[in-house]
């Protein structure tokens, strides 16, 4: 899989997120928030387990 671009104030705002993002994302969010950049580029595999570990957790933005 490739990577993909996630906005960085998306995640980052939400602290109860936080617990559900793996390390990897929470890092390229962090780094990118520091640099003062708008996305993050991710893995998209790692993405895709963040959003299924915030759909488990009802708290997915696409079911808003």
């Amino acid at each position: 899989m490739g990577t993909i671009s996630i906005n960085v104030d998306s995640f980052c705002s939400k602290r109860a997120y936080y617990p559900y993002i793996p390390a990897p994302v929470y890092d390229a969010l962090e780094a990118a928030y520091l640099e003062g950049k708008e996305t993050a580029e991710v893995s998209e595999s790692d993405y895709n387990v963040m959003l299924s570990n915030l759909k488990n957790a009802k708290l997915c933005p696409e079911q808003s």
